[in-house]
């Protein structure tokens, strides 16, 4: 009754705990079956001499780490005393914890089983088997793997206890891929973009940036526009005056503001007479006429002194009819003319 209480407690115990292995199987993604043949050799514990061994096993993977596997096995061996041949043949249901990843995987590995030797060591022609034991897989190719084991059977009829070493080679069905096969990325269409807005692709725009409100060349670079500017003056005086009338004053005031907008800009003044007077004095008179120009651009209106030149000419340059008052007015005069070129970025 002993023996009968220790086995029931024994499977009873392995069955909880194989249980317990497979309501831990988290999925079944990595399911696959594993067909193992192998050899190796019985260290026996009882009177049989030492013998070599062989066996089938078929497993099924729980998950990445369990996997339940039915075993049958078949050995020959002779008794210590008589020599007699025993031929014995096991079966087993074992449970394998693996660590590690596909490459390289120990595992523990516990299992219960029977055992028949004809003729029969003992009380009785078969026995209940315990195993633990640890082993090592190395993967060789997808479907193949090698392993071996050392486990430790424990007879809970003879009460004795057999060392077995075995290796082996396993055919994996249902093995997925390594990795899952890389799909290959969607060609997307290469957009031209156009950063800056000016309607130049950034491909071939040499001027990157440029603000929206400029017109772009066929490079994206603002259009430049180069015109002459200029400006004129005409101040009129009085009969035998240099002095300039308040009328005419915004008439120098335009000139010295031009010039000041353009700052590489100089003027030259011309002052002129009628032709009443004698040559001498006219010429004289024009002068003067001539640097109060100049000298108000100069003084009033902040203009450098050596950007104004001021000449007189005299009467010998008129512009109307000297025989009449109309005509000798308009050659009474300071006359002026600045130009420059200007280059400005065309706006849309």
């Amino acid at each position: 009754m002993a023996k009968i209480s220790i086995k029931t407690i024994a499977l009873s115990t392995l069955i909880a705990t194989t249980s317990t292995a497979v309501s831990t199987a988290v999925h079944a993604a990595d399911e696959y079956a594993e067909l193992n043949l192998g050899i190796g050799r019985i260290l026996f514990g009882d009177e049989l001499d030492d013998a070599n061994h062989y066996h089938i096993g078929l497993g099924h993977t729980l998950n990445d780490r369990w996997t339940l596997e039915l075993v049958g096995s078949r050995y020959d061996a002779d008794m210590q005393d008589t020599g007699i041949e025993v031929k014995g043949t096991q079966y087993r249901l074992d449970a394998l914890y693996h660590f590690g990843d596909e490459s390289w995987r120990p595992y523990v590995a516990f299992g219960a089983g029977d055992q028949r030797r004809s003729p029969a060591i003992g009380e009785a022609s078969h026995d209940t088997l315990l195993n633990a034991g640890v082993g090592l897989k190395a993967r060789l190719a997808r479907n193949w793997e090698w392993r071996t084991d050392v486990r430790a059977f424990n007879s809970l009829d003879e009460e004795h206890t057999d060392i077995v070493f075995s290796t082996g080679i396993s055919f994996l069905f249902g093995v997925k891929s390594d990795s899952a096969p890389v799909r290959e990325p969607t060609p997307v269409a290469y957009q031209e973009t156009d950063s800056d807005g000016d309607g130049v692709l950034d491909s071939a725009d040499k001027c990157p940036d440029t603000p929206r409100r400029y017109k772009v060349d066929s490079d994206g670079c603002p259009m430049k526009l180069t015109e002459t500017v200029s400006m004129n003056v005409a101040v009129v005086f009085d009969l035998e005056s240099a002095e300039i009338k308040e009328e005419y004053v915004s008439e120098v005031a335009d000139l010295a503001k031009f010039m000041d907008q353009y700052e590489n800009t100089v003027v030259t003044v011309e002052g002129h007479t009628d032709s009443s007077g004698a040559d001498a004095y006219n010429k004289a008179l024009s002068q003067r006429r001539a640097e109060s120009v100049k000298n108000m651009m100069v003084n009033r209106f902040n203009i450098s002194r050596d950007r104004v030149t001021a000449v007189g000419y005299g009467e010998d340059r008129p512009v109307a009819d000297n025989n009449t008052a109309a005509g000798r007015e308009q050659n009474r005069r300071v006359v002026g003319s600045v130009s420059t070129k200007v280059t400005t970025t065309e706006t849309r």
